[in-house]
């Protein structure tokens, strides 16, 4: 996938995942199944992990290569990122780490935390539209479980990890 899909198909699931958000009511926001995340809660855990994304892809090439080396293999495709993921989560907790859970439902604000996502998405979206293809395979940054990936590879598990947590929103609204 190049650049230009990758940026429709994040700009086209976040359009339409905010339009969802935006017809939940309240009860519907802060619900809780089976001692899962809320939709909220689900928000303010992608919310925190394109926080830590956003500063990290706009960092000078040269820093990065400095800090996490040379690639030395070719981009993962998206179906292969995403059975990678499933591999390595196989072996470990499904749980997010320290920094990146989610506080409490009813402490978090629903117009704070979607407005600050949305402005973060539109930040990352505003770097891909402009980043040169040739650095989404040249630079690695750092992922929690699957180490070092590919700035494309990162973006695509931006895609996939958005569609994990709406699909569990979807169930937690259901």
């Amino acid at each position: 996938m190049n650049r230009a899909e990758i940026l429709d198909k994040l700009r086209t699931q976040h359009q339409a995942l905010m339009a969802f958000l935006g017809d939940l009511n309240e009860n519907q926001i802060h619900q809780q199944k089976e001692g899962k995340w809320s939709a909220l809660q689900n928000m303010d855990h992608l919310l925190k992990s394109i926080q830590v994304v956003n500063p990290a892809v706009r960092k000078p090439g040269f820093l990065l290569r400095q800090a996490f080396g040379r690639p030395n293999r070719e981009a993962r495709t998206y179906d292969g990122l995403v059975q990678r993921y499933q591999e390595r989560l196989q072996g470990a907790e499904a749980k997010a780490p320290k920094q990146y859970e989610a506080a409490d439902s009813r402490q978090l604000n629903r117009q704070e935390v979607l407005k600050e996502y949305d402005q973060e998405v539109q930040r990352l979206l505003q770097y891909l539209g402009k980043v040169k293809e040739a650095k989404l395979d040249r630079t690695l940054l750092p992922h929690p479980l699957l180490g070092k990936l590919l700035m494309r590879e990162l973006f695509y598990f931006m895609h996939y990890h958005t569609s994990h947590h709406w699909e569990a929103i979807k169930k937690s609204v259901a």
